[in-house]
């Protein structure tokens, strides 16, 4: 890539996760992440990601197998270049 292609990317990537929202963790979906680990055998810091979501009401989009099958994620697996 280009200098030129390389800051138009950037500028991308700052302009998306200013459209994004850092939601705290706190007991309620600690609790929920808990539970969800042992439901459906996730690790940790991906029970945390699929119960915050579910707090918020708001969909997972991963590429991440171990959330495939769950309500409300968007499993895309990953493709070969």
């Amino acid at each position: 890539m280009s200098r030129e292609a390389d800051e138009e990317r950037a500028d991308q990537v700052i302009a998306f996760t200013q459209l994004c929202v850092v939601a705290p963790l706190n007991t309620k979906i600690a609790l929920t992440a808990a539970e969800l680990c042992s439901k459906h055998r996730l690790a940790t810091a991906d029970a945390i990601v699929y119960a915050t979501s579910l707090e918020h009401d708001a969909g997972v989009l991963t590429c991440d197998a171990h959330f495939k099958n769950l309500p409300g994620v968007l499993y895309v697996a990953k493709t070969k270049l």
